[in-house]
């Protein structure tokens, strides 16, 4: 079985990246704000591997604005890495009244897409960061970051999908697998940018205040959003106690036709 260790060295090198900040809104996303990332995963001894993020504003100075580093040793027990590099990382219980956040993200050859998730006391969407990341080269503002339309992306979804379900439980590190087979898709669908997009059967907004309820948290990405055949989706999943069930990442390709 792949170790959290070796997925985790699938991610590394040097990640040129983009980081847009959200704020929803009745009529649709509000850009925040945006900066450029460079991010280093480096292989160190004993196994460890050395995460260092620098941060740049978007146009002019090359010099960081800011910058952090920290050792993997150990795992957080919210974390998970998928065989492919795919991760999730959130509590592993929600707090009454309290806020709560989730980072969810994907690994397709020399590109990366993630999101952090952010909600408030009162279990409302308040922001969300879609990151979209290059290995090794800067990242194609048209190529990489344009987003798909509402129309757009129910067109992708229409048709007959095939793949493979991966999960992982809460209790342990087992990875189990099926297969999938999907042509119905819950709507209101919400495009981020790159063909990243939100939407599903989730309920919003998350039960803080009375929790009554479970929940899941998912993001879905269209890594080859120009044809969009093939599907990439992680779901989060959290039981009427807040507290953390298990995550599954689906890989999905659409059937011709």
């Amino acid at each position: 079985m792949t170790t959290q260790r070796e997925c985790l060295a699938l991610h590394l090198g040097e990640w040129h990246g983009l980081f847009s900040e959200y704020r929803p809104t009745a009529h649709g996303w509000e850009l925040v704000g945006q900066k450029r990332s460079l991010i280093t995963f480096e292989a160190l001894d004993r196994d460890a591997i050395r995460q260092t993020n620098a941060y740049y504003p978007l146009e002019g100075s090359p010099t960081p604005t800011s910058r952090q580093s920290w050792v993997y040793q150990d795992f957080s027990p919210g974390l998970r890495f998928f065989p492919d590099g795919s991760f999730s990382n959130g509590r592993l219980q929600l707090a009454p009244f309290g806020d709560f956040a989730v980072e969810q993200g994907f690994l397709w050859g020399e590109r990366k897409a993630r999101l952090v998730q952010q909600w408030d006391a009162q279990g409302r969407l308040v922001e969300v960061t879609a990151i979209l990341e290059r290995r090794g080269q800067a990242l194609d503002p048209v190529a990489d970051c344009s987003p798909l339309s509402r129309e757009q992306l129910r067109a992708c979804l229409q048709g007959r999908w095939r793949g493979i379900a991966q999960s992982f439980s809460a209790a342990d590190s087992l990875l189990s697998e099926t297969h999938v087979d999907l042509s119905e898709w819950a709507s209101p669908w919400d495009p981020l940018p790159g063909g990243l997009w939100m939407g599903g059967p989730d309920p919003l907004p998350i039960p803080t205040a009375h929790r009554d309820r479970s929940f899941s948290v998912s993001l879905s990405w269209f890594p080859q959003s120009e044809d969009c055949h093939c599907l990439l989706r992680l779901i989060r999943d959290y039981d009427a106690r807040g507290a953390w069930q298990g995550v599954t990442l689906i890989r999905a390709q659409k059937d011709p036709g």
